[in-house]
């Protein structure tokens, strides 16, 4: 079990106190991961303040020092990957295979915001003035709240510390609940790699009070959220009015199959889009939209696809999927497909499951189906879970109306050999993301991430160079060095 105080570590100015509360295993819920002390507003108060003072440190320290500590997070996230592989599972459910990659994922973004930190830059520009020099300037904002979810309880916070941590900042990191475990361990590492443990506070649990502090704190100058539609309208309301806000929220993905795509491929990335990370993913493609023409055939292809996964611990060699990470994701799951059933959904065909498995896990079943009534949560709702409808169109434009009358937009897939097609979507589909010829999820380092409509809040994407216009201010200055005339 591993443990940690709600503010990591332990030298800023709080009282840890004794352990309140807990992470369990999805896939034996009876099993303790993590104790934590659940942060009070008091804590946030205390976090914010040490935040403030490491912020101003911090952005004095060259770009060299700070390269150094962020390429040292991503060598011991390295060194320690087995480590934090086996607590992502434990505390997250994902197969360890897939934790793997999570960890590789996160120390690259850390080894890309080692570079960002020279790339903080300003520009000179033409006057109207004689002896008038104009240039900007760009510095951090200073206090930066991070608040991730627990599907990527690594890559996540990589992606939103590494870039503001770069820029001189300092970040107060809220980790989800469910992957107390995980945020702390990500802290402890900074620490480790040279990262003043003020400039990474950690407050942790579900306190309303303290989340109402973090984001009401002036002292906060930017909050970068991933989570819920529902959480994102809180963040929004309960931010004070000079925050910038940077809000990744839900996904109501569609992979479009047209009739001249590579069928066999075009399912096997469905699939992996689908039922991947257990639909776990604000980028998992909740249904697929088929050129009537092939429809059948398709189906039948992504439904041995959906046969062949196989449902259990995520540490069981063999295992394809994992357990959904919470209770309450089991309970919604079962429900959402009782519902599709009740309402005349076919179910197509489902994934094998374990028989030697706690039956006490939170374990949701991957199900394709079809005939899926047009109102129907399954089809116009974020799913969020292991579950993917086949719906027939008659061709592209169909589809391309049917993607985008989403009230969201973050990414669509389509599979074409028809480049047309392809660059149509590309141009056309209203969200953030287009994949072409590949599964809805996976995303670079080096790109920028972000949705449209319903899906995003704020003027910010997350990754790549762009990080930097969320982390960083922009002054401009006027140097008047002589009046007109004078040599």
């Amino acid at each position: 079990m591993h443990s940690a105080p709600s503010v990591a570590p332990a030298g800023l100015s709080v009282h840890p106190g004794p352990p309140s509360d807990r992470s369990v295993d999805p896939a034996s819920p009876g099993r303790v991961v993590h104790e934590y002390r659940t942060s009070t507003a008091d804590d946030v108060r205390a976090a914010v303040a040490a935040a403030e003072q490491a912020a101003r440190e911090w952005a004095q320290t060259p770009p060299l020092r700070r390269a150094t500590v962020l390429t040292g997070i991503a060598d011991v996230l390295e060194r320690r990957a087995d480590e934090v592989a086996a607590l992502i599972t434990r505390e997250e459910g994902k197969p360890l295979g897939a934790a793997r990659g999570e960890v590789g994922k996160s120390a690259e973004q850390f080894r890309l915001a080692a570079q960002l930190a020279y790339l903080v830059e300003g520009s000179t520009y033409a006057t109207e003035t004689p002896g008038t020099f104009a240039y900007t300037l760009r510095g951090p904002l200073g206090v930066v709240a991070a608040i991730t979810p627990w599907n990527f309880p690594l890559s996540l916070a990589a992606r939103k510390i590494a870039p503001a941590l770069a820029a001189g900042n300092a970040v107060v990191f809220k980790p989800s609940p469910v992957t107390a475990g995980v945020g702390a361990l990500l802290a402890e590492i900074a620490v480790e790699a040279g990262l003043p443990p003020a400039a990474l506070p950690v407050l942790q649990g579900h306190d309303t009070g303290a989340m109402g502090a973090l984001l009401g704190d002036v002292r906060v100058r930017g909050i970068s959220f991933t989570g819920s539609d529902a959480v994102g309208a809180l963040v929004r309301a309960q931010a004070h009015g000079h925050a910038r806000l940077q809000l990744e929220l839900g996904g109501r993905n569609a992979a479009v199959v047209c009739a001249d795509a590579d069928l066999s491929k075009a399912a096997a990335d469905v699939a992996a889009g689908a039922f991947g990370l257990t639909g776990q993913a604000c980028t998992s493609t909740d249904r697929v939209l088929v050129a009537r023409v092939v429809a059948a055939e398709f189906t039948a292809l992504l439904a041995a696809k959906v046969r062949a996964l196989t449902v259990g611990p995520g540490d069981r060699t063999g295992v394809t999927t994992g357990p959904v990470a919470t209770a309450a994701q089991f309970e919604r799951l079962r429900a959402l497909k009782d519902s599709a059933i009740t309402a005349g959904a076919r179910v197509v065909a489902e994934a094998q499951l374990l028989d030697d498995r706690d039956p006490d896990g939170f374990w949701v079943v991957p199900t394709l189906f079809a005939d899926v009534p047009d109102a129907h949560p399954l089809i116009d709702g974020e799913v969020f879970g292991p579950y993917c409808s086949v719906v027939a169109v008659d061709d592209a434009d169909e589809a391309l109306r049917i993607v985008n009358s989403s009230t969201h937009g973050l990414v669509t897939a389509v599979h074409t050999r028809d480049l047309a097609v392809a660059h149509r979507f590309a141009a056309q589909a209203a969200c953030g993301i287009v994949k072409i010829n590949a599964p809805t999820t996976g995303n670079g380092v080096a790109p920028p991430f972000g949705g449209w409509k319903a899906s995003s809040g704020g003027a910010f994407p997350e990754g790549g160079r762009q990080a930097l216009d969320f982390v960083t201010d922009t002054k401009t200055v006027y140097l008047t060095h002589g009046t007109h005339g004078e040599s």
